[in-house]
């Protein structure tokens, strides 16, 4: 019975925050515009790329357009793990989150349902880019296997990105705090990685930093299931990471969300 209403709590807090998601429906608009303006725009300006004479022969193909898609999958995940901090700063302000410390509810199903909602909604944002991707031309050389483990490493790495996010709201308190240092945190990397770039055509003191970015294995991993086809030690690369962010990120917020609702 306890496990059974723990995962009706779960089920209401991720019906509360889907709901406030769709009745912003101007967020779910420029949240989408975004990646893709990157899309269309940045491919489109940066095409020549693709002529370069080793561009193909290190990434499997010549259309950038192609490379890119992965970075713009990665950048929708972490714009839509960013926001994920907002979220709980406006029950901090709105006084929401202290009425959920005097209900009868369990304080992790709380932070759960809102983690899970995160992941659903990269999910419905990684479908739209994919359908986009296609629209252009671009396909998926793993076919559907690869399509599933390409949304299974979006939605894993977004849930544990968004920690980061979650962390910050809850230390700041603060909305425009929140969303600076989130992006002045997280943006930087994506340019730091080989998401937009191969390895090998990035300056060496990027390519050093590449190896200790965590967005570079995720965008090896989108790359491969895109272009070239399967690699195991990649995926697993991908996904070991994954676990490793989500392991330090979301056990930082869960203990400071414990101090929130105790304070």
């Amino acid at each position: 019975m306890a496990t059974r209403d723990f995962f009706v709590e779960v089920a209401g807090i991720f019906g509360r925050w889907i709901r406030k998601t769709l009745r912003r429906p101007m967020f779910l608009f420029f949240s989408l515009i975004q990646p893709i303006v990157w899309f269309v725009l940045f491919t489109q300006a940066f095409s020549s790329i693709g002529s370069i004479p080793q561009f193909a022969l290190l990434t499997g193909t010549d259309s950038y357009l192609t490379f890119f898609s992965g970075a713009v999958i990665i950048q929708t995940v972490i714009a839509s793990a960013m926001q994920s901090g907002m979220g709980f700063v406006q029950d901090l302000e709105s006084g929401f989150l202290d009425k959920l410390k005097v209900a009868p509810i369990r304080r992790s199903s709380i932070l759960l349902g809102k983690l899970l909602s995160d992941g659903f909604r990269i999910f419905l944002q990684t479908i739209i880019i994919l359908l986009l991707a296609v629209a252009l031309g671009v396909g998926v050389a793993t076919g559907f296997g690869g399509v599933f483990f390409l949304f299974a490493i979006a939605v894993a790495f977004g849930i544990a990105w968004s920690g980061i996010s979650t962390f910050i709201a809850l230390v700041t308190r603060n909305s425009e705090a929140t969303l600076m240092i989130s992006i002045l945190t997280t943006f930087p990397l994506l340019f730091l990685s080989t998401a937009v770039m191969p390895k090998a055509l990035l300056p060496d003191w990027v390519q050093t930093v590449s190896i200790y970015n965590p967005i570079s294995y995720i965008a090896d991993a989108l790359h491969k299931l895109i272009i070239t086809g399967w690699d195991w030690s990649v995926l697993g690369a991908a996904f070991l990471v994954t676990l490793v962010v989500g392991a330090i990120t979301l056990s930082a917020t869960t203990a400071m969300f414990r101090r929130a609702v105790a304070g």
